[in-house]
């Protein structure tokens, strides 16, 4: 009969075996969406040529053409037309009358200052200019975004060039246009602005928009910050509770140490497994 201090190695053991393979499964699935980081590129028909670095949407009657993006079809913002060496995975070859799309990852792209310079961080929304991008102007309530902005852009440089563009009251004025990298992340940005900021704050809104690919209403996201927290407060707990029966399981007989050891990894594993599986189920709440 195992004497009392080998009973929290016991148990640490059995909801091992239960909970293991559970675990290992969403750490699996979690860690094979890490490819999502890379360049992701694909090869689509054109009706006519397009610029590597222009902003293209989805041809609605045919999804294996795209079309120059504008401010009519900015709802089917699709991707980034890219040089085909570019990407870092390719899921097909550019052929004749094919140009390469880049959906997930980083891309130059062109953008203009018609909405004012561009800074590290801003979102990036069709412009009037077709195929060209600018950054979302402050006032507005929501906008289909490519990404966000890596590097500033304030109309400057030998290879930018300038175009004329005529604003709402009908007047024309000059814009610069070049191109930056962006992390092409499609999604619909809604600013919070003056609306119950209070209850959630503008970039919680954002990122949470950025990570379901659309606009998310504020109940999910509180929803989805309760099951954080209660996941946080379970991990915190099971691992005081491990550390200090570990301990005091050592103190009563050094002889268990490496028993007690290998059982509090186990509790550590647990705790991972429980913190991956919130991250499943809040991104469920906030997607779907």
């Amino acid at each position: 009969m195992c004497p009392p201090v080998c009973r929290p190695v016991i148990i640490i053991t059995t909801m091992t075996r239960r909970w293991l393979g559970l675990i290992i499964g969403v750490l699996l699935a979690l860690g094979s969406s890490g490819v999502a980081w890379a360049s992701l590129s694909q090869g689509y028909n054109t009706t006519s040529p397009i610029p590597a670095g222009s902003l293209v949407v989805l041809d609605q009657k045919n999804t294996g053409n795209v079309d120059i993006a504008t401010l009519d079809n900015v709802n089917r913002l699709f991707g980034v037309v890219v040089p085909p060496s570019s990407a870092s995975i390719s899921l097909s070859g550019s052929g004749s009358g094919q140009v390469q799309v880049v959906t997930q990852g980083a891309a130059n792209v062109f953008v203009s200052t018609a909405n004012g310079s561009i800074k590290v961080g801003d979102y990036i929304t069709v412009s009037q200019i077709a195929g060209v991008g600018q950054k979302v102007a402050d006032g507005d309530a929501s906008a289909r975004v490519i990404g966000t902005a890596q590097v500033d852009f304030d109309g400057s440089g030998s290879d930018v060039t300038k175009n004329t563009v005529t604003d709402a009251t009908g007047k024309s004025r000059e814009v610069s246009v070049g191109q930056i990298p962006i992390v092409v992340n499609i999604s619909t940005y809604t600013s919070t602005a003056g609306k119950q900021a209070y209850v959630i704050p503008n970039w919680l809104q954002n990122l949470s928009n950025t990570l379901a690919g659309k606009s998310v209403s504020p109940v999910r996201i509180i929803i989805a910050g309760l099951i954080l927290l209660v996941a946080l407060v379970c991990i915190t707990v099971l691992l005081y509770a491990a550390v200090r029966n570990s301990i005091i399981s050592i103190g009563r007989n050094p002889l268990s140490k490496t028993a007690v050891l290998r059982g509090l990894l186990e509790v550590l594993a647990i705790s991972m497994g429980i913190l991956a599986l919130a991250a499943g189920v809040i991104y469920f709440v906030i997607a779907k």
